[in-house]
C-alpha cells in the first residue's frame, strides 16, 4: 500500500467534509453554543446541572467532528480497499509485542529500509512550505484590506484564503501520491522477482539438482554398458568392421523371432565387446558393410528384413563351427 496516497484521500476526505459539510453543520453548532454560553451564568452547580452543560457541549461539538471524519475514513477505507484488491486480514488486528517494543521502533528508525521514506518525507515537507510560503506571499495584500472588516466579509475572505491553500496541497499531494503508487508497485514487482539463486533453488526443487542429475545418469549409463557386456557373453555371434564396429547378435533355435542387436560400439567399447567374445569362445565375424547397418540400430531390437540373408548365411556359417566335427576349428 501507498503511504502516500492514503495521506492524499484523507486530505481529499477532509477538505471534502469541511468545505461542503461544514456550512451546513456551523449553523446548529452555533445555535447550541449560543445557547449555552447564553445561559452559563444560570447554570446551577449543583444536582447535576453542569455535568449536563458539559454533555450538550460536547454533543455539539461531535455533532460537527464526526460527519467529517467519518467522510475521511469512508474515503481512507475506500482507498485502501482498491490498492489491496478488497483483501482483508484481520490477523493485523492482533495484538503483537514489537509493535510497543522500544527496541523494535529504534531497530525500524535506525534501519536501512526507512531511509527511502525519510526522504520522501523530507521532500514532502519541502514541496509543502513552498506551496504555502508563495500563498502566504500572495496573501498580504489581501490582508491588509482585512482589518476593519464585518465578520461576515471577513469569513469569506478567509475561507477563500483556507480554500485555494487546500486545493493547492491537495494538488500537490496528488502528484505525490501518484509518483509513491508507481514506485511502491515497481519495488513490490521488483521483490516478488526470484534472483538468480531462487531460480537455481526451484530448479533444483522441481527438476533435480544437475550435478545429482548427472552423476545418476552417469550411473545408469554405467550399469546399462555393463549389462550390455554381460549380454555379449550368451550372444550368438559378434559381427565387426573388423576393428571400427562390434556388433553382438543372440539367436535362439526354433524361437520364432529374428536375431536381435544385444550389445554395440565402436572404437574401444568395439575392442572390448571383441575382447568378451574371445575370451568366452564367441564367434567374431567381419563383414564391415553389415556392421555399419547394424550399428545404427537400437539395441535390443531384432535386425529388418533387408538384413535376413546375410545374418541367416552368418548365423549358419557360426552354428556349422559349433558342430562335434569342427571342434578344433577356429572361432574367427
Amino acid at each position: 500500500m501507498s503511504r502516500e496516497a492514503m495521506s492524499f484521500v484523507a486530505l481529499l476526505g477532509g477538505f471534502t467534509g469541511i468545505f461542503m459539510l461544514l456550512p451546513y453543520l456551523v449553523a446548529d453548532f452555533v445555535h447550541s453554543m449560543r445557547a449555552l454560553m447564553a445561559n452559563a451564568g444560570t447554570v446551577p452547580m449543583a444536582q447535576g446541572g453542569l455535568l449536563n452543560s458539559t454533555n450538550h457541549a460536547i454533543e455539539a461539538g461531535l455533532s460537527l467532528a464526526v460527519p467529517i471524519a467519518a467522510t475521511v475514513a469512508v474515503f481512507c477505507l475506500a482507498a485502501g480497499f482498491l490498492q489491496t484488491g478488497f483483501l482483508i486480514h484481520p490477523g493485523s488486528l492482533l495484538p503483537k509485542f514489537e509493535r510497543i517494543s522500544p527496541l523494535a521502533g529504534f531497530k525500524r528508525i535506525a534501519g536501512g529500509g526507512t531511509l527511502p521514506d525519510t526522504f520522501k518525507a523530507l521532500a514532502k515537507f519541502a514541496v509543502f512550505a513552498i506551496i504555502m510560503w508563495n500563498i502566504s506571499r500572495n496573501a498580504i495584500p489581501t490582508a491588509a484590506r482585512m482589518v476593519g472588516l464585518e465578520p461576515g466579509p471577513l469569513l469569506k475572505m478567509m475561507s477563500d484564503l483556507g480554500f485555494r491553500a487546500a486545493a493547492a496541497m491537495i494538488g500537490a499531494q496528488l502528484v505525490i501520491a501518484g509518483a509513491d503508487i508507481f514506485w511502491m508497485r515497481f519495488r513490490h514487482i521488483s521483490k516478488l522477482k526470484m534472483s538468480r539463486e531462487d531460480l537455481k533453488d526451484e530448479y533444483k526443487n522441481t527438476e533435480g539438482d544437475p550435478h545429482v542429475k548427472g552423476r545418476q545418469k552417469a550411473l545408469r549409463a554405467k550399469a546399462a554398458k555393463q549389462r550390455m557386456m554381460d549380454a555379449v557373453k550368451t550372444s550368438t555371434v559378434v559381427v565387426t568392421n573388423p576393428t571400427h564396429y562390434a556388433v553382438a547378435l543372440v539367436y535362439e533355435r526354433g524361437g520364432g523371432g529374428a536375431p536381435k542387436i544385444v550389445a554395440k560400439g565402436m572404437d574401444d567399447v568395439a575392442a572390448r565387446i571383441r575382447e568378451i567374445a574371445q575370451d568366452n569362445r564367441i564367434p567374431i565375424v567381419a563383414n564391415p558393410p553389415l556392421a555399419r547397418a547394424l550399428f545404427t540400430l537400437p539395441l535390443d531390437s531384432e535386425i529388418p528384413a533387408e538384413h535376413f540373408k546375410v545374418v541367416a548365411a552368418i548365423i549358419a556359417y557360426v552354428w556349422k563351427l559349433k558342430r562335434p566335427a569342427n571342434r578344433s576349428a577356429p572361432l574367427r
